[in-house]
């Protein structure tokens, strides 16, 4: 009789998180139905209802109870495999808590995971550890690509407020730009109560945009969109911006290549390496140097060449959709190895 792991993330909210199931492992849901935070899952009296906790960031988790979850795992039995995704904190601003952190787990966790050699190496030189390298792969599946339509136009920003995501650097550049300059359509998703009262001062500059710029479209959401619902709003969209000042991995690069929508990107080396190491290398991104996002007319150029660009782009080759179905299927591999290799249990 085989024996089906089951996994459980944290977070677990996410479309990263769904697409990672196999005939040998799957993702199980929370048992209160509501994501869960490290703290939260320590809180639960069993951990009955998983064999692996696959954990995908320590941010939002407090040292002390990163070293529980890892003390718990280990007198429990439980595997724990951790994607570092992240080298440098998104949403905590304190860098020296955020690496300390990311020590604890990477020298407790049975598995360490990343997403690019170019990454790989910096974990193995600051950290003293050889993790895996497990790309990304696709953020919409190759079938559901289909779905976007033709006639799109305009430039897309979409996510969670956050203090890595210069929002308001984009929507001045854009204000720069001529006359007949592409609509930008902004998408808040995870858009709450405290985000309201935390970036006060953003939200009102942009709804003063929003008045004066009938180009400019903002919509916010209280949830995480699916994936079918994020294709519908990029089916408007010809161009992907991303005004991160601090990132060291995008799943909206990995979107940009799926549905074939050209990319503004901050030229770090990890963000590049996501395209040379794997069959993108060619993908029409426009790179430019985090310190043009405090300059709101250079940052408009790196605007004027996606628009360019996107009108020069040709469709993209079913080649592809090959080629990321080959590789969703590696990855399971490689996840089904580290999972395995995290939690050994005897089967009778």
């Amino acid at each position: 009789m085989s024996w089906v792991q089951r996994v459980f993330h944290v977070p677990s909210h996410l479309s990263y998180v769904s697409k990672l199931a196999s005939d040998s492992f799957t993702p199980v849901p929370s048992p209160s139905g509501k994501p869960l935070r490290v703290v939260d899952l320590l809180a639960l009296p069993a951990w009955d209802f998983f064999d692996v906790l696959h954990l995908h960031t320590v941010e939002l988790a407090a040292a002390a109870d990163l070293s529980s979850l890892s003390s718990r795992l280990r007198d429990t039995g439980k595997g724990l495999v951790f994607t570092l995704h992240d080298l440098v904190p998104n949403i905590e601003t304190d860098n020296s808590a955020f690496a300390v952190k990311t020590r604890l787990v990477t020298q407790t966790a049975s598995s360490v995971v990343t997403l690019t050699h170019a990454a790989g190496e910096q974990v193995r030189t600051r950290l003293g550890v050889k993790p895996a390298v497990i790309p990304h792969g696709y953020a919409v599946a190759p079938d559901l690509v289909s779905q976007r339509g033709g006639g799109a136009s305009g430039l897309l920003i979409f996510g969670a407020l956050r203090p890595n995501r210069n929002l308001l650097a984009l929507v001045r550049a854009w204000r720069l730009l001529p006359a007949a300059r592409p609509p930008l359509r902004v998408l808040l998703r995870s858009f709450g109560a405290s985000d309201q009262e935390r970036y006060a001062d953003k939200l009102a500059e942009l709804e003063g945009v929003v008045r004066a710029e009938p180009d400019l479209m903002v919509e916010t959401t209280t949830e995480v969109l699916s994936v079918g619902e994020l294709v519908q709003r990029c089916q408007h969209a010809t161009a992907l911006v991303m005004p991160y000042h601090r990132i060291t991995h995008s799943g909206q690069l990995e979107l940009a290549r799926d549905l074939g929508l050209s990319a503004v990107v901050p030229d770090v080396p990890t963000l590049r390496a996501q395209l040379s190491e794997t069959k993108a290398d060619k993908h029409p991104c426009v790179w430019f140097p985090t310190t043009a996002l405090s300059s709101p007319t250079e940052f408009a150029g790196y605007l004027e060449n996606v628009s360019e660009l996107s009108n020069k782009q040709l469709a993209k080759p079913n080649s592809f959709a090959q080629y990321r179905t080959k590789e969703h299927d590696n990855l399971l591999r490689q996840y089904g190895a580290e999972y395995s290799r995290s939690c050994e249990r005897k089967v009778e």
